[in-house]
């Protein structure tokens, strides 16, 4: 692909948790020019100091990010309240605000003052997000920069998050996917596709006295469970991202072929106009076969909600739903891991 190279805007990079997103921002932060923000709706924002800083690194959990050596949120130090918090930002984007598209204009002015932030020093602002791929459009109509999503097979994403849970004992990501379920379940357009999986309310806010609920039907839950509502969240979030991505990187296919990455290096380099923006070590770690049963019937049952119970939504997303059914598909024709 032989596209001029352009001045860089301010890119928006969609990830979903555990799906390579943080190696792929890293390759980003690493270019010349940049100024990389991570998580930017992080709920950590809020409170953050400029002495916590050095305790938010990929060295001081078992993250599976190595390379890095500057924290994760160094691009805010100039950006914090001497109380602590990111200027302008609100607990509320981190879940609350997930599937929402409409005017959201306290977010707006967040995000604006931030790519302001980068830009003021001559540099390109980049966004790492985990929270956004509901929100896609939204970023499409704010009109600020490139969208660009990436997506791992939901099988190798899943067990990374249960791996994070059943070894580390870090249940940080699994009880995201049902938070966000739970904030889709109220939404009035999107509230049917997470129909059937018995979530509580939604709650008001994320404190813990308000998740009550929500953290005991987690708690209760079994890694079966867990995986349904990670798959209705993973397949609502793909239509929605897919159909709305300027670029789309198959993190997937940029392991396993080295044209591949040539090819999507080339892209996105004049896409961005970032010449030193190179893809060249990536190896996302692929998970070992095991029990087929317990995964497939899972699988299917995702397969079917899609020209089912969630046709209706699935179907508005026309550039989006063979993909994702492709996606699906082939991960039911490889052996699969037990849930259990």
């Amino acid at each position: 692909m032989n596209l001029p190279l352009r001045p860089a805007q301010a890119l928006f990079l969609h990830s979903g948790f555990r799906s390579g997103s943080t190696w792929f921002w890293h390759r980003f932060r690493e270019t010349r020019g940049t100024h990389a923000y991570y998580e930017p709706f992080h709920e950590l924002l809020a409170s953050l100091t400029l002495d916590a800083l050095p305790r938010f690194g990929p060295q001081r959990w078992a993250s599976g990010h190595p390379g890095m050596d500057a924290p994760y949120f160094t691009e805010y130090r100039d950006l914090l309240r001497p109380e602590g918090g990111v200027r302008l930002y609100q607990t509320r984007f981190a879940a609350e605000a997930y599937y929402e598209t409409g005017p959201e204009e306290a977010q707006a002015r967040y995000i604006r003052s931030l790519v302001d932030h980068a830009q003021d020093a001559g540099k390109v602002p980049v966004f790492g997000f985990c929270r956004s791929l509901g929100r896609v459009p939204w970023f499409r109509a704010l009109g600020e920069g490139i969208n660009i999503v990436t997506w791992r097979n939901p099988w190798d994403q899943w067990m990374s998050c249960r791996n994070q849970a059943a070894v580390q004992q870090n249940w940080y990501f699994l009880f995201r996917f049902v938070l966000f379920a739970s904030f889709g379940g109220r939404h009035p357009r999107f509230a049917p596709f997470f129909a059937g999986l018995d979530l509580p309310p939604a709650p008001e806010g994320i404190t813990t006295a308000q998740l009550g609920a929500l953290l005991a039907y987690f708690e209760a839950a079994d890694f079966a469970t867990l995986f349904s509502v990670f798959l209705r969240v993973y397949m609502l979030d793909m239509l929605i991202a897919l159909d709305h991505a300027d670029y789309v990187v198959d993190l997937d296919a940029l392991s396993a072929d080295a044209g591949h990455r040539r090819d999507v290096t080339a892209a996105l380099r004049a896409l961005t106009g970032l010449a030193d923006l190179s893809f060249e070590d990536c190896s996302l770690p692929r998970c070992e076969p095991a029990n087929e049963a317990a995964y497939a019937a899972r699988l299917e049952a995702a397969l079917a909600f899609l020209t089912g119970a969630g046709a209706a939504i699935a179907g508005e997303y026309p550039r989006a739903l063979p993909l994702l059914e492709r996606r699906l598909a082939g991960c039911l024709r490889r052996p699969s891991p037990a849930l259990a």
